[in-house]
């Protein structure tokens, strides 16, 4: 079987879908895939990472953000992409196609409504995007990363989870070896600061005022995705470039403190790493905020917010969820990602052989 995978935009699309993809090569070797996505410099750099050259289609973000000019020419950039997807159709011919929510998705589904290819859609979040609402009102099957996608009711939508990338936790010197940085291994305990795929500046300045506290002396705070290379800022503050063999800076790592993108809260539960989350707010319906609570809600880490936080709350709150790692008293990995992989194959299967949502 042939199967169309369209992920874009940021690794929180990208990064389950490659994942998706590579179980498919080890479990099901019959099956061909082809990826679609959009033209940011930071997907060329995730899918190139993965080895993966997947067709391009011209847009660089959502045709409801921006200026007038930069909607106008996104508008533009979508009817493009539509024909671009329709021609990828006729040629390639894939038997069904998966896609992963985003404004990558909406071109591939009008093409595959257009030519009559089966779609699906994968939502990572808690919370479904105004893709994944727009395809349960054209009647797409939707397959979700969470118990919950609200506001869907629970016959709009089916749970199998959010595919994660295999990961090996190593030793933190092997680690740290293998990232290939020219200095000495930061003392533990360490504290893994994520941003995201794009970077989070608030937590760059947050934890860049922190480092310097009493309260967080103690600790090696490791900061990710806001510099080109490794650099020591402050007695317990390291700079660390944009990584994607994620697992070496989870290895690293005692306490995660990170934004609540689906992927990454999903990495942190495969993995094991007890975490402290910080939701974005300005996220598009605010759908970080939803993942931090079901995260929560199972066990899983602490929710802090940066805009009315204490930092004094945010200190209890990493020795918290440090502590309770070491008493083993925390609750991981509820799943293997082959199992996720596996169900969504499923699900993917019966829908390309025209049997609907089961």
């Amino acid at each position: 079987m042939k199967i169309l995978l369209a992920a874009g935009g940021t690794g929180g699309h990208i990064w389950p879908a490659i994942s998706f993809a590579k179980w498919m090569v080890a479990k099901q070797p019959d099956s061909e895939v082809r990826f679609v996505c959009g033209s940011r410099p930071v997907e060329d750099s995730m899918f190139s990472h993965a080895g993966i050259k997947p067709f391009v289609l011209p847009m660089e973000g959502s045709p409801l953000w921006g200026s007038l000019r930069t909607k106008a020419q996104r508008w533009k950039g979508l009817l493009r992409s539509f024909h671009f997807s329709r021609k990828i159709l006729k040629e390639w011919k894939p038997d069904v196609c998966l896609v992963f929510g985003g404004y990558i998705s909406i071109p591939v589904i009008l093409a595959s409504l257009s030519n009559r290819t089966p779609v699906v859609l994968h939502e990572q979040n808690a919370r479904a995007g105004k893709v994944t609402r727009f395809a349960v009102r054209l009647g797409i099957p939707v397959f979700s990363g969470w118990e919950r996608c609200l506001p869907l009711s629970n016959c709009e939508f089916a749970h199998v989870g959010v595919p994660v990338r295999r990961m090996t936790c190593l030793p933190p010197g092997e680690a740290w070896n293998k990232l290939g940085f020219n200095m000495p291994l930061p003392p533990p305990p360490v504290i893994l600061v994520l941003g995201g795929s794009l970077g989070s500046d608030p937590l760059a300045d947050l934890f860049g005022d922190a480092c310097s506290l009493k309260l967080f002396a103690d600790w090696s705070i490791l900061l990710v995705g806001t510099g080109m290379e490794v650099v020591r800022a402050a007695p317990n503050l390291w700079i660390l470039p944009r990584e994607w063999n994620i697992d070496l800076l989870y290895s690293l790592a005692d306490v995660a403190v990170a934004r609540a993108g689906a992927s990454t809260l999903s990495e942190l539960v495969v993995f094991g790493l007890p975490s402290v989350i910080i939701p974005w707010r300005g996220a598009s319906d605010d759908h970080q905020m939803e993942n931090a609570m079901i995260f929560c809600e199972q066990g899983h880490g602490s929710i802090w917010e940066i805009d009315n936080g204490v930092l004094q709350n945010l200190s209890f709150m990493i020795d918290y969820e440090h502590k309770r790692a070491r008493l083993g008293q925390a609750i991981f990995g509820p799943k293997k990602n082959s199992d996720v992989c596996e169900k969504l194959w499923n699900h993917v299967l019966h829908n390309a052989e025209g049997r609907g949502l089961n």
